[in-house]
């Protein structure tokens, strides 16, 4: 990754970061410990779904594209 790629990158977590605190109840927020926990919920029930998706996603069109089915 280059370094344009890396701060479009950082931008863009940022904005997911604000999203997902925006809807983290305020009680989940008070301490590190209730932080990272909601953090991790964040990233398995709704970060890393929407990325494997894209994944996947991609590696379906690539596959139909190059005539693998």
């Amino acid at each position: 990754m280059n370094s344009a790629q890396e701060r479009k990158l950082k931008y863009h977590l940022k904005e997911v970061a604000k999203l997902l605190k925006e809807d983290t109840p305020e009680a989940q927020l008070q301490d590190s410990e209730s932080i990272e926990l909601a953090a991790r919920k964040h990233m398995v029930d709704t970060v890393g779904p929407e990325i494997g998706e894209f994944f996947c996603q991609t590696a379906t069109k690539a596959r139909v594209e190059n005539g693998d089915r």
